[in-house]
Formats: structure tokens, sequence, C-alpha cells
């Protein structure tokens, strides 16, 4: 009898405990999942053209091709760039961290998240440096209420790429080039091989870098991950799951100005 009782509590509290971190998640911030997302009220057009596509792409690898010249990531150490970073980015920013579980984080495949029990932006530091402040960016901008996943992409590579340090703005290019470079290699392979070929060796090593380290961590485990992420993401109303990280396509094309700016209302 009185093991049933004390059962009896034990599935009671588990229920109610349950129920209050929920509540709490959303009263906190979860309520950004419905938050009104940016392509209702930027996106100009439905369709993803080609020609759109490539102009935007070239454009982000003669960016790269730039900026990565004037980078010093070979100049400093790893640990020195991180100092640095937290230091430029938190001067205009909200403040974020490096995860003390970066190990298990990249072995997961994760770059980076927002904690919205404790409201702390935290990052990978074992992410190559190229990819910590556009992950940075991404992190402080669903700790501003961007929940969507495709919108803290757009808002993160905003403010990144509108920085006057180098190193941050060639993070931004280089994030939104792999991502428009992906979308046109779907379209047409031809093209996005030219763009490719054009790149800069410094670029193509980061780009390398980048794919070397993922290979290096992956494991099943990252299938599973993703698959719980994509539930989740599916469940507070992004339909796309893990593929809405993908959309930012459509928000760089729909501000693009054509030249070298990405206009966005000032109420966003």
């Amino acid at each position: 009898m009185f093991y049933l009782f004390r059962k009896k509590i034990s599935v009671n509290f588990i229920i109610s405990s349950t129920l209050i971190v929920i509540c709490f998640f959303y009263v906190s911030w979860g309520l950004n999942y419905y938050r009104p997302p940016l392509e209702r009220s930027i996106a100009k057009e439905g369709i993803i053209s080609e020609k759109k596509v490539k102009k935007l792409t070239k454009y982000f690898s003669i960016q790269c091709n730039k900026l990565r010249k004037e980078t010093n990531f070979t100049k400093k150490n790893k640990e020195d760039n991180l100092i640095s970073y937290k230091d430029l980015i938190e001067s205009e920013n909200d403040k974020f961290k490096y995860s003390s579980v970066s190990l298990i984080l990249s072995y997961l495949g994760i770059k980076g998240y927002y904690n919205p029990f404790t409201n702390e932006a935290n990052v990978n530091s074992r992410i190559p440096e190229i990819l910590v402040p556009i992950t940075a960016y991404h992190e402080l901008a669903h700790k501003q209420g961007f929940a969507s996943e495709s919108n803290a992409n757009f808002i993160g590579f905003l403010n990144a790429y509108n920085s006057d340090n180098i190193e941050i703005k060639y993070s931004a290019c280089f994030f939104a080039f792999r991502y428009l470079y992906n979308e046109l290699n779907k379209i047409n392979p031809n093209l996005a091989q030219d763009i490719y070929v054009a790149l800069d060796n410094e670029v193509k090593i980061d780009l390398s870098r980048v794919s070397n380290f993922w290979m290096y961590y992956a494991n099943r485990f990252q299938k599973i991950q993703r698959s719980i992420f994509d539930f989740f993401l599916k469940s507070q109303g992004q339909k796309k799951g893990i593929n809405s990280y993908n959309d930012v396509v459509w928000l760089l094309l729909s501000t693009f100005d054509g030249k070298d700016k990405f206009i966005l209302d000032e109420n966003y």
C-alpha cells in the first residue's frame, strides 16, 4: 500500500514538474515560435530564380575572395581568436558564452544553442574559427526573440555582415555563400562549379576545413539528434523542421539591393 502511495506521488510529481517546465518555457521565450515570420513581410516572390541565385552566389564568392585576403586566422592562435570575437561581438550586443560541453556538441553536430531557461546564447568553441562569429550572432538572434531558424539565420547574418570587423564580415559572407552555393548546385551544378573554381585557394581551404571538421565528428547519434530536433521544430510550427534553416536563401534574395546591401524594415 505504501509502495503504491509513493508511486502515485512520484508520477504526480513528474507530471506536475513537466507541466511547470513547459509553461515556463512558453512564458519566458517559447511564444516567440508564434511570432510572425520575416518571410511573411519581406519575401517578394515565392519562386527562387536561377538568375538571382547565380548573381548573389557570385557576389558572395567575390566578397569571400576579397575579405579572406584581409583576415589573419593563421596569425593568431584559436584561443586568442575566440577571446577577440567575444570582445568584439559583446561590445554591441547581448552576451554569449562558449559552452563547457563543446566536445559533446561537436559529436552531436551542434554549432551552438540558446538556453531559454538561463537566457544564455552558447557557442561550441571547437568549431572552425570561421563559423564562430556567425554562430554567435545566430544564437543571439534567438535570444532577441527570433525563434524561427531561418529568421535567426538571417538576423544573425545581417548583424555579422554589417560589422566593421573584417573577420566577422567574412564569416557572414562565407555563411551566405555556402547556403547559396548549395541552392545553386541543386538548380544548375555546372554554374555552381564555375563559381567554385573561381574561389581563391584560401577560401577553398576554409570550405574543406569546415567539411573535414564535421566528418571527423560524424557518428550515428547525430542522426538521432537531428530527428529529435526536426520533430521539435515541426511541433513548434516550423513545417519544414530542420530544413527550415535553408529558407534564409529566400530572405537573402528578397532583401538584396543588387549592389552590396540587404534592406530590412526597421520595424522587424
